[in-house]
């Protein structure tokens, strides 16, 4: 970057309408040094206040010291105020120009005022311009606003992501949901409208169970008091071998064989042994009557009656006619225990109280037709035969009775097998009556009810979460909150990168940065051979956001020196000095940006004035131009000398007067400056009077005489001085001597002589208005060739 020229400056303090054009016709500032001389008050600082307003103040000028137009030409074009909005067209960064003067002094390091580290005390706001224009911190302060940047962007796609994907993310499945969501999840679409037909089919069933089981509430005292359990007795059935019953019927009857008896009484009485038996019974209870005519004189014959039959039927065979009797009494009773069994059994009042507990309670499976078909009472015939057979049986006869037996023990089982079936049966309803009786407890039925009322809830949040589509919602809250996660963690990795970054940045600008600065300028120091050390002063600080460079000034004892008392007006000036080139040091692309000095010394002595000239040589060329203004007359002689800005050829800047004029000539003006030897005016002294006397203007001899005279007087004095004393070799005291003894051998000393005697012409030239009628043309021409003559 560039300034090219300042095309027009329009009523601003002492410029009222500067005009580059008027000056400079087609010339523009040097490219490299440009050194600008004026007195106080020309309107130097005017000119520096304009350059720091295009560096991007908001409101570059005070209220009512605006001026009424500007225009500045950097290479990339030109730059406009306008006093209507008190802005520029465009401005320049803050950090193109970098201004040393007295706002520099007075904000950086002292003016008479106490520096203290507090917020905008001058220490802080050093430390503050130290760290913004420190290269290190300005690529660490980069690298943390770049990592903030990427961080706050990444919180921004979090947010944005967040407010298009709200709903998404919103979504929340309930407690319930959550294990449905995983239990149903990787079903397709057909399974999932399977379910909700077979929960919807589910959900029908479990209201009319609770329908039911409201109205079974209102039944359950009915049910606890009138429902009894079906009367299921074991019954415990027996039928004898078919030994025993073949044995009753091959039974032993033994009777008397020697009987002293008429034979045919003997017969008859063995072929009626019951009628006799009876006759007999009956005698025993009418001793005087015969048991069978009721006659009261036959004794004797009923004497021999009796005494024949107890001979045939004797003890031996009462007691095996009893054992038969028993015999049959007991196979008798056993068969008739068996169809009585079946006889007595009344199944049809079982089945009939299960029908009348399915109609009335409805319990599940307690009655159906085919069941009571099944169980029907067996026939017991063949038993009923078998007992026939026993009871018309008189005596014993050897029969085979295995035929008739077997279709008995036949029915025997059948009867067996019936009886163990129906208890099994009766049981098993038994069972399904407890259970009723104990499920339809009011208890129970409530119990019910709500296991029911729960499992419709169920049923309602699974076909609920199916028709609202909840897994799909699930599934795409997961995707977006997976492609958050990833987000948020590159998020988490840039703000890592961040405190790292700031972490980095705050402790080189509370360390490092400071200490490198300080280092610089004692450096700086050192050039100007001042024995001061300086010492950064270390106390912490609580403030991150801003870093105070804070130093003290040591003396030779290592005492430290009170910045308004304990150093001089010139010192100070140098401490100013050295703290900006040493803060031009920690420049970044100092080739694009421009050096700007402004009356930057006041006290310092010509040595100090020749160190600051050589830091300046040094140090311009590493920025793009350089401006210097000052109104030290000296320090502008060292400039021109040291960038050679008063010769035609080789010089390295240029120079320029600012100069005050009249406000209605339009003030302030700048111009080129020219410190052309006055040798050119001497040799050209003649043919400038014949020219002007050809062009007919009016010559004044004796102003001419005295102008001429005292460049001669300047011309001899600077020989003299400069060229044989060599008093412009300032410091460098070697290089005087050397150039005396060598101008020993190019001046001999009649020409010295005659030197002396033109410089006392020169004296005449200012005193002789008064004296005498010769104005001294000749004898002024006279020495001006005497002097060129020696010094060509």
């Amino acid at each position: 970057m560039k300034l090219c020229l300042i095309k027009t400056i329009e009523n601003y303090k002492s410029f009222q309408n500067f005009r580059w054009q008027n000056f400079f016709n087609s010339q523009e500032f040097h490219d490299t040094i440009n050194i600008l001389y004026g007195e106080n008050g020309t309107g130097k600082s005017s000119v520096c206040n304009i350059l720091k307003s295009v560096c991007g103040d908001k409101k570059p000028f005070v209220t009512n010291q605006i001026p009424n137009g500007i225009c500045l030409k950097f290479d990339n074009g030109e730059y406009k105020f306008s006093n209507k909005s008190n802005a520029w067209d465009k401005t320049k960064s803050t950090d193109d120009f970098l201004f040393f003067d007295r706002e520099f002094v007075h904000d950086n390091i002292h003016l008479g005022n106490m520096r203290d580290t507090q917020a905008n005390g001058q220490e802080q706001k050093s430390g503050k311009m130290i760290v913004q224009f420190d290269s290190e911190a300005i690529k660490l302060r980069e690298a943390r606003q770049k990592t903030k940047k990427a961080k706050d962007d990444k919180d921004g796609e979090i947010k944005k992501y967040n407010e298009d994907h709200k709903d998404t993310l919103k979504f929340l499945l309930s407690e319930d949901e959550s294990p449905l969501f995983d239990t149903y999840k990787d079903k397709t679409k057909e399974e999932i409208t399977g379910l909700k037909k077979e929960l919807t089919k589910d959900k029908k069933g479990t209201e009319k169970k609770l329908e039911t089981d409201g109205a079974t509430q209102k039944q359950v005292n009915d049910i606890q008091n009138s429902i009894t359990e079906i009367s299921n007795e074991k019954i415990e059935l027996s039928l004898s071998e078919q030994s025993i019953y073949q044995a009753f019927f091959n039974f032993d009857l033994k009777e008397q064989v020697q009987i002293q008896a008429e034979q045919d009484l003997i017969v008859k009485i063995r072929k009626h042994e019951d009628f006799f038996q009876t006759g007999i019974e009956i005698r025993e209870e009418n001793k005087s009557k015969c048991p069978f005519c009721q006659s009261e004189n036959e004794e004797e014959n009923i004497g021999k009656i009796i005494k024949a039959y107890n001979d045939i039927f004797d003890d031996t065979y009462k007691k095996q006619l009893q054992s038969f009797e028993d015999n049959k009494k007991a196979l008798i009773e056993e068969l008739e225990d068996l169809v009585n069994a079946v006889k007595n059994y009344d199944i049809d009042s079982v089945f009939v109280s299960m029908s009348e507990l399915n109609q009335k309670y409805k319990i599940k499976d307690i009655y159906s037709v085919e069941e009571q078909k099944k169980h029907k009472k067996p026939t017991t015939n063949k038993i009923a035969d078998l007992k026939k057979k026993i009871e018309n049986l008189k005596k014993p006869r050897s029969e085979d009775i295995v035929e008739v037996y077997n279709k008995a023990k036949t029915e025997f089982e059948t009867l067996e097998t019936f009886f163990d079936d129906i208890y099994t049966f009766i049981e098993k309803k038994n069972k399904l009556i407890r259970k009723f009786k104990t499920d339809n407890t009011d208890e129970k039925i409530q119990q019910r009810i709500t296991v029911n009322n729960q499992k419709i809830g169920e049923i309602d949040l699974r076909i609920t979460f199916f028709t609202e589509g909840k897994i799909d919602k699930q599934k795409q809250k997961e995707a977006k909150e997976k492609g958050l996660a990833t987000t948020q963690k590159e998020f988490e990795d840039l703000r890592t990168k961040h405190d790292k970054a700031k972490e980095d940045y705050e402790k080189y600008c509370s360390e490092e940065v400071f200490e490198k600065t300080l280092k610089k300028i004692e450096e700086y120091f050192d050039k100007f051979k001042f024995s001061f050390k300086l010492k950064l002063k270390t106390e912490k600080t609580r403030n991150k956001t801003e870093f105070p460079f804070a130093f003290k000034v040591l003396d030779n004892e290592g005492d430290e020196r009170d910045f308004k008392e304990g150093l001089s007006e010139g010192e100070l000036q140098v401490l100013s000095l050295c703290f900006f080139f040493a803060f031009l040091d920690i420049q970044t692309n100092p080739e694009n940006k421009v050096l700007v000095f402004d009356d930057p010394i006041t006290s310092l002595d010509n040595n100090n004035l020749s160190h600051l000239v050589d830091l300046i040589a040094e140090e311009h060329a590493k920025f793009s131009q350089t401006f210097i203004f000052t109104h030290h007359r000296t320090f502008f002689k060292f400039l021109r000398k040291s960038f050679k800005t008063g010769k035609n050829n080789g010089n390295l800047g240029n120079e320029y007067n600012i100069i005050r004029n009249k406000k209605e000539l339009g003030g302030s003006f700048i111009c080129k400056s020219c410190s052309t030897d006055f040798k050119n005016k001497l040799e050209g002294f003649e043919n400038n009077i014949y020219n002007k006397a050809q062009q007919g203007t009016p010559i004044n001899i004796e102003m001419k005489i005295v102008e001429y005279g005292q460049y001669l007087r300047y011309e001899v004095e600077k020989f003299i001085k400069n060229d044989l004393l060599f008093w412009d070799a300032d410091s460098q005291f070697s290089k005087a001597i050397d150039g005396i003894k060598n101008s020993r051998n190019d001046i001999s000393d009649q020409d010295l002589d005659k030197i002396n005697k033109v410089y006392e012409f020169c004296n005449w030239t200012t005193s002789h208005v008064d004296v005498g009628d010769d104005h001294g043309l000749e004898t002024l021409k006279t020495n001006i060739n005497t002097f060129m003559g020696i010094v060509k």
